[in-house]
């Protein structure tokens, strides 16, 4: 059975031709067509910067929990006395717990730079959603701890003070959520038109 090859420009297929009849260029296979993108091998790695296979969204969202980490605040506390400052200085001065807020997103992005190939990322499916969880859960833990702490101090200086989720907070919950969903996603293929090559040839 003849080949069927393609027109680089025109991307009409002919079957036992070598030169497109009509703009007189070389044919080409599928693949070799500008723009599309091949499916990769199972052990075929991707470039460390590559959001293919779902990292993309996986490494943005540890990304944006450690960016909240070190410049947001997990809570506010209003009252005749407002209380403030970023979740890495209430972690280093009070609440420790918190720096496995960071220690979560920084084991994922070192997971998502070894895991390069779609049956490695396939392999950590599991692993990655449950480290997407320490974050909120850690959160949680955390406001409890601040919640009663605010209420022990009211009672004593006779003082309304209320504690109040902050941005940073808000951030670390939502960056959880894609973590989660496209953990599950690893190693996933989109077939398709593409203008950039993930495979870093090695």
């Amino acid at each position: 059975m003849a080949e069927v090859l393609f027109c680089p420009f025109c991307r009409e297929s002919f079957e036992g031709e070598r030169e497109c009849p009509e703009h007189e260029l070389v044919l080409v296979p599928f693949f070799d067509l500008p723009g599309e993108r091949r499916a990769l091998g199972d052990d075929e790695r991707v470039a460390w910067h590559s959001p293919a296979l779902g990292r993309g969204p996986v490494a943005a969202a540890a990304l944006a929990k450690l960016i909240a980490f070190a410049t947001m605040p997990l809570s506010r506390v209003e009252g005749p006395t407002a209380m403030g400052g970023t979740m890495l200085r209430l972690a280093s001065e009070s609440t420790p717990k918190l720096w496995l807020v960071p220690a979560a997103a920084l084991a994922i992005l070192a997971i998502l730079l070894r895991r390069r190939t779609p049956v490695g990322l396939r392999g950590v499916r599991v692993l990655v959603p449950l480290l997407a969880l320490v974050a909120p859960a850690t959160l949680l833990w955390s406001w409890s701890g601040i919640s009663e702490a605010m209420a022990l101090l009211s009672e004593r200086s006779g003082q309304r003070l209320t504690p109040r989720l902050a941005l940073g907070a808000y951030l670390v919950l939502a960056a959880s959520l894609p973590c989660l969903v496209f953990g599950l996603r690893l190693g996933t293929q989109r077939r398709g038109r593409a203008s950039w090559n993930p495979s870093d040839g090695s």
